[in-house]
């Protein structure tokens, strides 16, 4: 069986231009190009970087700032 997507997985976000221009001036181009990728291309660089640092804190796909941390049942 085929896994539904979301057709946000592989799309921009959608925001205005103005917006990815406010974050390149306030937070740099680097930044503001990663915010322009498609949902699933961040967060397929977010679980690679996550599954480069193996220590006791990342017991979760997630921050624990996001998911409620590695302690949860």
């Amino acid at each position: 069986m085929k896994p539904e997507t979301d057709a946000r997985d592989s799309q921009p976000d959608g925001y205005p231009d103005w917006y990815y221009e406010l974050l390149a001036r306030t937070m740099g181009e680097a930044k503001a190009e990663w915010a322009r990728l498609p949902r699933r291309e961040r967060e397929a660089e977010l679980t690679l970087l996550h599954r480069s640092f193996d220590t006791p804190d990342d017991l979760s796909v997630w921050p624990a700032e996001l998911d409620g941390g590695a302690d949860r049942p």
